[in-house]
Parts: C-alpha cells; sequence; structure tokens
C-alpha cells in the first residue's frame, strides 16, 4: 500500500530498484529483505571503499543515485536496533547501541517507543501506542525506512510530520517467544535477552489531515510476526480512531488505489467486519444489532431492510467498501422486483385511464445462513480482532451487552 504524498514517478523509480540489502538483524531475529529502501550510501555501501568501486563497476550501474551490483545487493546484512530502529552495517557498532539500551534497561524500564508516546489500545500484552510524526521526526524516519525493505510501494520516509504512527507492541511472558516462521534467533550481540521482552510487531500510519477521508495512509506486520491476524486488529484500530461512531466522526478507509496485497487484506477484513455485524455478535455505533428491530413476516421468518450506505453507517465502512466485501462473500442474491400496475382516474370523465406499470427497484437478497456458510467455510472467528475494554482515553467505550441473534433470520437489503 502506498503512502501518501507520492507522485506516480516516484512510485515507478522506487518500484524498478532492485534489492539493496539482503538481510536484516532486528533485536536477536535475523531475516531476509523483501524490496529495496532508500538508506543512506554510506549506510549502505559501508566505509569500505572497496564496496564502493566493487559496486559501480557491477552491471546494475547507478540507479538515483545508488550504485548497483550485478544482483542488485550491496549490502549483505543490515543491523538495525529493535528499540529506536536506529541501524549500521557494522555489528561492533550495533552492539555498542544495543549495550546503550542495556544500560538504560537497568535503571528502569525502556519501551520500544519514544517517551512521548502514549497508549491508545492494550489487550492481552499487546499495545497500540500513538506516535506524533512532528515530534519524533527521526524515530518515524528510521521506522519508514526498515518499513519499505517489505513494502514494494511507499514513498514518504523523511517528512513525517503530517503523520500519526500507531506501533503494534507485545510484551511476552517469556524473553523467547513471538517470531515463527520467518525469522531466525541469532546471538544478541552482548545485550540480555530481556532487552527484547517487549518487541515492535509492526504499525500504521495516518495523515493528520486527509481531504478524503482516509483512516490508514500506510499498514504493516513485520514478517516474523506475520499470519498471526495482527493485521486486522491495526485495521481495526484504525477505524476506531477515525471517531465514526461519534457525532461529527468520519467515516473512510485506507488510502487509495490499494497494491494486490493490500486489497486481499482489506478484502477479508471488511467481509469479516460485515460477516460479524450481520451475525448479530457486534453492535453499531448505538449498540443496536441487526435483528434488534426486525418484524416478523407471515412464515415466522425475521427480517430486516437496509439500503448499502446504512451498512456502511452502522459498520464505519464506505459503501464502496461495503459492495466490494458483498460481492467477496458471494452472499448476495439478486431479487427482482414485482411490477405494481397503477390505475388512475380521469376526474373529468370519471373513467378509468390505461393501467400503467410502477417501477420498483431492485433488491439483494443477504441470507443470514449463508452469511454463516462463508464464516465457517473461511474459518472466521465472529468474536472481533480487538476488545471494546482495551481501548483508552477518549476511544474508550461502555461494554455492548451480548444478545442472542434470531438464528432464522434474513435480511434484505435494498439497493
Amino acid at each position: 500500500m502506498d503512502a501518501p504524498g507520492s507522485t506516480p514517478n516516484r512510485r515507478a523509480s522506487l518500484k524498478i530498484l532492485s534489492r539493496n540489502i539482503e538481510q536484516v538483524v532486528l533485536g536477536n531475529m535475523l531475516f531476509d529483505t523483501w524490496y529495496y529502501s532508500p538508506y543512506p550510501d554510506g549506510i549502505v555501501l559501508g566505509p569500505n571503499a572497496k564496496n564502493h568501486s566493487e559496486a559501480r563497476n557491477g552491471a546494475g550501474g547507478i540507479v538515483n543515485g545508488i550504485p548497483l551490483t550485478k544482483s542488485g545487493i550491496v549490502c549483505t546484512r543490515l543491523y538495525v536496533c529493535p528499540i529506536c530502529f536506529c541501524y549500521s552495517p557494522e555489528e561492533v557498532d550495533y552492539a555498542q547501541h544495543l549495550m546503550h539500551h542495556q544500560e538504560e534497561l537497568l535503571q528502569g524500564e525502556v519501551l520500544p517507543v519514544p517517551e512521548t508516546a502514549f497508549k491508545v489500545y492494550e489487550w492481552d500484552g499487546y499495545i497500540v501506542w500513538e506516535v506524533d510524526g512532528e515530534a519524533e521526526k527521526l524515530y518515524c524516519q528510521n521506522l519508514s525506512l526498515f518499513a519499505k525493505l517489505f513494502l514494494e510501494q511507499k514513498s514518504v520516509f523523511f517528512d513525517t510530520g503530517g503523520f500519526k504512527y500507531y506501533v503494534l507492541t507485545h510484551t511476552s511472558s517469556t524473553s523467547s517467544g513471538g517470531a515463527r516462521g520467518r525469522a531466525r534467533k541469532r546471538a544478541s550481540s552482548g545485550a540480555d535477552d530481556s532487552l527484547f521482552k517487549t518487541k515492535v510487531l509492526g504499525f500504521f500510519s495516518k495523515e493528520n489531515l486527509s481531504w478524503d477521508s482516509n483512516n490508514l495512509a500506510c499498514i504493516l506486520i513485520f514478517p516474523p510476526f506475520q499470519h498471526r491476524q495482527l493485521g486486522q486488529l491495526l485495521m481495526a484500530v484504525s477505524y476506531k480512531l477515525s471517531g465514526w461512531e461519534w457525532e461529527g466522526g468520519v467515516i473512510g478507509g485506507p488510502e487509495k488505489p490499494l497494491s494486490s496485497m493490500g486489497r486481499k487484506s482489506y478484502l477479508r477484513f471488511w467481509s469479516e467486519r460485515i460477516a460479524r455485524y450481520l451475525m448479530g455478535q457486534t453492535a453499531d455505533a448505538d449498540q443496536h444489532k441487526v435483528f434488534d428491530t426486525s418484524h416478523r413476516r407471515k412464515n415466522g421468518i425475521a427480517k430486516d431492510e437496509m439500503t448499502v450506505e446504512e451498512i456502511g453507517d452502522r459498520t464505519g465502512m464506505l459503501a464502496e467498501d461495503v459492495i466490494a466485501a458483498l460481492n467477496e462473500m458471494g452472499v448476495c442474491d439478486m431479487k427482482l422486483p414485482k411490477r405494481k400496475k397503477k390505475t388512475s382516474n380521469d376526474a373529468n370523465s370519471g373513467t378509468a385511464a390505461a393501467e400503467a406499470e410502477e417501477p420498483q427497484a431492485a433488491t439483494m437478497m443477504i441470507l443470514r445462513a449463508k452469511v454463516l456458510k462463508w464464516a465457517e467455510d473461511n474459518r472466521v472467528d465472529l468474536v472481533p480482532p480487538v476488545r471494546e475494554e482495551g481501548f483508552l482515553g477518549e476511544w474508550a467505550l461502555s461494554d455492548v451487552e451480548d444478545q442472542e441473534p434470531d438464528e432464522d433470520a434474513e435480511i434484505e437489503d435494498s439497493e
């Protein structure tokens, strides 16, 4: 997903560049990079002049001032601090840097977020911190450079003043837990593993002022922590922070166009969000569930009628995103309209005029049983990825009372 403030030419130039860093060490984890990131030349090339000569003699030439080798990689390993995201190509420098944080840890608690950061969400060891991109420029710049190693398109690295960054951390009950699959644990260069007990797992950024009402500009879960539904957690937080539930709040969505991976992730998130709402597992801003106001038909089956916009209003989603999710789920059936004949009387002659057909709008039927089948087939957890009780400060809401939904209900959605 691209960050705001980019131009087509800038996006294209970043996209064509080969990886310039092969692997990164983050704390006590070692894993491969995916894409190019514009780290400073002196860092990527290293202090050895021989590296410069070899790089410039490579087949890649120089692109945007960055000399490339035949493979494009000019730095085999970059060491990144898991606390402040400062970086170095030298392990000795990295070890000394970590020892500085180790000394801070002995004097008190050390968190992988700046001192000015504050909590907006906390539950089950997971915390989302808000970091001001203007007040903490260096931290946010370092975080953005690191993120670009795993994002195909991202163009905001240094001009962070117009953004807020929401950083996800997790404190493990053991010092060894956390990453799996994509990372290899390594020696921590002299630092005690207690320094890595609380880890940054990922983040999302958001414009302070978005004319398009975007609630998210860029999102990333670091590779060692992916496939754990943490992206869903951050997406849910981004919708909560848009304040759509309250009067004057704004309904929005992620910045578009989405990347292919971003669209896939959001379609899943939107679909699950709608499924939870239609199944009555979550309530809207007024704490009304779908079937609370539904009326019974003669056959005893309850139904509710609502427009796509109304579903969006009750879930905080844009109408276009609701439609995309419903199409992705495949839970909609078209209901052809019944034509009603309308007879008009001629007031002068007192005779009945010719009958005319009164057009009606087509409707989409969303069967609750079909939504349930989709949820079962896709192994959807109907419990939301975030807990309302976990939001703090101005975002905190009163508890929503659990109510049993009507299992045989049917929803009628008017287009």
